[in-house]
């Protein structure tokens, strides 16, 4: 018996060793189908010279067809990425990195995803004709070297086009304009990688992206409405919809309820009135805690409004990165501030104001600061002068000697008595506003060079800064805080000091030592530099400014800021999104 089972045992054994010795042989997917390459180009050809604009792929690769036809026929029509049938499983990845367009807040489909799936798909299907198969894997090869080269291109510099969407008012740096890199992807030893690595790596992106997910992910749930009227509710006041406030707050990442918690009832507590202040902060209201009408209707905005506003912001900052720029200037517009950015930390901000919706509105553009005007003189535009000058000169006839206004016709200073309206609005008028404490521009302006004459400046005007939308004036920003922004280009970029130019506009210094300085100093700071009391003080190295328009961000305390689309940007590039989506 026990030499039975030693029998029995061996035996088994032996099966074992050479059951694991035999390796299962598969059969490659151009081995089941005899994939013949030359059958495949010659396929190659025929549908590339054979499309016509009835044809699937034509119509699906409308916009780049004559190229896709030009870049074949310079490769004897070899594909590029579906080579045979085995290429599925590299088609697979490719098609895996499209999918993933929604992280971007892009459609899928403006890759033709499902067209390039079902292509492939009938291509390695057993139950696909012999006949069909070449034409279904011929199909999926253009189409996948279309979509590489259209994901690729709205990677690197957008979907739209902003130069010719904003034809009027879009002047910044566009990345790769002239499209030099469009054949790119094709020169790639991992496409894959290199779809990946593509992808926009600024920190706001990114951060943006989270955010849309999230967004995203809520969409469909039920979103509370609170009711809105002109009522203000402050502390200590009853409000039965306090509930759905302290709710959607905690969804909008206003509230960490693993941190905080709220004991909601119909009265609104001082512990409810912090977390107001931030939402309206956010949002650029302002931030006393009254919940009043606006901070109801930012409340109400829902999710999926969120996340398509976050699209239209993510495609902006596809078409500029300025994660290359160590040291700059951003004017966000519809946010009425400017940021001083260093290595992509904000060091502060000013309110500014911008244009007025419509007639004045401020361009998108990049500059570099170069130098500043002290005491400066403002001479008018003819559209501010037909539009207001000429207006105030018809109210008061001294309205010109108040504001103390120089008056020229055909280059010769004339004099003021006299000048009625009627006449100032001939062309031959020009005027010049004199330094001074009227001055429009105020002690002090900020150069750059641009298309459109405008710059940064200081103003008279000071209640504006208290306004929640800032878009009054001529296109020009004025700058609450002028003397702080100026102390940052200068330090260490100039041999002008804060206290010099203070001296030379008029405002107190206690320095003694820095008064007595620049009494020796001043005749050389000044030298070619000045003109009566207008003096130019030059910066040895210039600042980048880029004015932009982003209506929501995450700030560097990970909040998610909305803003009004003060003019109406967003509306624009929301049709052009979804005619190319």
């Amino acid at each position: 018996m026990q030499f039975l089972f030693r029998h029995l045992a061996l035996i088994l054994f032996i099966f074992i060793l050479f059951g694991c010795e035999q390796k299962t042989k598969t059969t490659s997917l151009d081995e089941n189908f005899n994939f013949d390459s030359q059958k495949f180009i010659q396929q190659m050809q025929i549908s590339l010279k054979s499309i016509d604009t009835s044809n699937t792929i034509v119509k699906a690769c409308s916009e780049s067809i004559d190229t896709l036809k030009y870049f074949y026929s310079k490769r004897n029509y070899e594909p590029y990425f579906a080579k045979s049938f085995d290429s599925k499983f590299f088609i697979d990845s490719v098609l895996n990195i499209l999918s993933n367009a929604t992280e971007h807040g892009l459609n899928p489909e403006l890759y033709n995803f499902s067209l390039i799936k079902n292509e492939l798909n009938d291509a390695v299907n057993y139950t696909t004709k012999n006949s069909d198969r070449y034409v279904h894997l011929s199909n999926t090869e253009i189409l996948i070297t279309n979509a590489i080269l259209k994901y690729s291109e709205n990677m690197r510099h957008g979907v739209v086009n902003p130069r010719e969407l904003y034809a009027d008012s879009y002047f910044l740096p566009v990345n790769d304009s002239l499209n030099k890199k469009y054949f790119e992807p094709l020169n790639q030893q991992n496409i894959v990688k290199y779809l990946t690595d593509i992808q926009p790596t600024n920190g706001k992106y990114i951060k943006l992206q989270a955010l849309l997910k999230k967004f995203e992910s809520i969409s469909k749930s039920e979103w509370q409405k609170i009711p809105v009227s002109d009522k203000k509710v402050e502390v200590g006041d009853s409000y039965p919809y306090l509930n759905y406030i302290v709710n959607n707050l905690i969804t909008l990442g206003f509230v960490d309820t693993s941190k905080t918690k709220l004991n909601v009832n119909t009265i609104y507590d001082s512990t409810l009135s912090p977390f107001i202040k931030d939402f309206q902060s956010a949002n650029g209201l302002i931030s006393d805690g009254v919940i009043g009408k606006t901070t109801i209707e930012r409340l109400n905005i829902t999710p999926a409004e969120y996340a398509e506003k976050i699209k239209l912001n993510l495609e902006r900052f596809r078409w500029i990165d300025y994660s290359d720029t160590a040291k700059y200037i951003l004017v966000n517009i519809p946010d009425f501030k400017l940021y001083a950015i260093e290595n992509e930390v904000e060091k502060f901000d000013i309110k500014i104001c911008t244009g007025r919706k419509t007639t004045w509105e401020t361009p998108n553009l990049y500059g570099q600061i170069s130098y500043f005007v002290l005491n400066p003189t403002w001479s008018v535009p003819r559209s501010i002068i037909e539009e207001e000058i000429v207006n105030g000169l018809r109210r008061d006839s001294s309205y010109l000697k108040k504001r103390n206004f120089i008056a020229y016709k055909s280059g010769k200073q004339v004099s003021l008595n006299g000048l009625t309206a009627q006449e100032l609005t001939k062309n031959s008028y020009n005027l010049v506003q004199n330094p001074g404490a009227g001055n429009a521009l105020g002690k002090i302006k900020f150069m750059f060079k641009n298309p459109f004459g405008v710059y940064l400046h200081d103003t008279p005007t000071r209640a504006p800064f208290n306004f929640v939308n800032r878009a009054v004036s001529h296109g020009c920003m004025r700058v609450e805080k002028p003397m702080q922004l100026a102390e940052y280009f200068l330090n260490h970029n100039s041999k002008w000091t804060l206290d010099y130019l203070k001296i030379e506009i008029g405002q107190k210094v206690d320095n003694q030592t820095a008064i007595e300085e620049y009494k020796s100093k001043r005749s050389e700071l000044r030298k070619n530099s000045s003109y009566g009391v207008t003096t130019e003080v030059k910066l040895d190295k210039y600042v980048p400014l880029f004015v932009d328009y982003y209506t929501v961000w995450v700030d560097k305390n990970g909040k998610l800021n909305y803003r009004d689309d003060v003019y109406g940007r967003d509306k624009k590039l929301k049709e052009s999104l979804l005619v190319s989506n």
